[in-house]
């Protein structure tokens, strides 16, 4: 079991230097945000459409929503922003930028199991027959980080703020594509 990786929230808003401008925390402490990172499953409709579909969280939609109108981003506006709840804010004061936060995703965990018979031809060979279990109990773990360059659940004002779409995965074991789910492979081995 490990931790999830450190993620940065951003703005969207460059400074002077062309930079990140970073965010502003109001109601909250670094250590209750922190704490409130868990992955919850919803469905959301679309009131014009009537379309209906399955949206992760990694935030509460309180939150979410509240940052969103500080931002005056994802369709909210400042007149729907209460300032006496927690939420997220761009740093609005001349001159001054805001905290670099680093988020940790949940928990992750994953099993991978190895069985291998060998069996002696002579003194110095051998055949060896391997089962590797990649995933073996086909664990979701979902990450707060985007795939690749998509960083529209980090960017605070988004639309996409709060949500996740991505699930570990990890392009290393064994030399394979390991796309996150189960992977079983087999081997077969003469030692000489």
């Amino acid at each position: 079991m490990e931790a999830g990786t450190p993620t940065l929230l951003t703005s969207g808003r460059a400074t002077f230097s062309n930079r990140e401008s970073g965010v502003e925390l109001h109601n909250i402490t670094l250590e209750e945000l922190q704490r409130q990172v868990k992955i919850r499953k919803e469905t959301v409709c679309d009131h014009v459409t009537g379309v209906c579909k399955g949206v992760v969280f990694f935030l509460p939609k309180s939150l979410i929503e509240n940052s969103q109108a500080a931002f005056e981003g994802a369709g909210r506006t400042l007149d729907q922003l209460d300032p006496s709840a927690p939420y997220i804010g761009p740093p609005t004061e001349a001159g001054k930028l805001g905290q670099r936060i680093y988020l940790y995703g949940p928990w992750t965990s994953r099993w991978d199991l190895n069985v291998m018979k060998r069996t002696q031809i002579t003194e110095k060979s051998n055949f060896e027959l391997r089962v590797q279990f990649l995933n073996a109990f086909n664990q979701s773990n979902l990450t707060i980080r985007g795939a690749g360059t998509d960083a529209s659940a980090l960017t605070v004002g988004g639309s996409g703020f709060g949500q996740t779409t991505n699930a570990y995965r990890d392009f290393t074991v064994s030399g394979t594509n390991d796309p996150g789910g189960r992977l079983i492979e087999f081997q077969l081995r003469f030692n000489f």
